[in-house]
């Protein structure tokens, strides 16, 4: 009996339209939600994008200069760091000479600029 008063206590509230607002403010909170996590995941994925260019240009510039000073030491990166989203710093793992770290950052310079970043400043240490 009691089961059938409640049942009868929903129906006037669903007919008042209370059950439908429930359910909008419900699907919009979860929108802002997804609309937050979207808006971070965005940024990590562009510094992501930026980091692994500025790698793939540095790499690519110290195995050309492997390739054409044959014996020359191995240079090796061993890190790169963003700050901001504007600068990279590059960390080899020798010191190289004013040429050898001009080409390694024109080579980052020219992947960065393959990939849309041509606003992207380039260090090397």
């Amino acid at each position: 009996m009691e089961f059938n008063d409640d049942l009868k206590e929903l129906i006037p509230m669903d007919k008042k339209g209370q059950l439908s607002i429930e359910v909008i403010l419900f699907v919009a909170i979860i929108l802002l939600i997804v609309l937050v996590v979207a808006a971070y995941v965005s940024d990590q994925t562009e510094k992501n994008n930026i980091v692994s260019a500025a790698r793939l240009g540095a790499e690519n510039g110290t195995t050309d200069l492997g390739i054409k000073n044959p014996g020359m030491l191995p240079v090796k990166v061993n890190g790169i760091q963003l700050n901001g989203s504007s600068q990279v710093t590059i960390h080899l793992s020798r010191e190289l000479n004013p040429t050898e770290k001009t080409i390694i950052k024109n080579s980052a310079y020219k992947s960065l600029n393959s990939q849309g970043f041509s606003d992207v400043t380039v260090a090397i240490s």
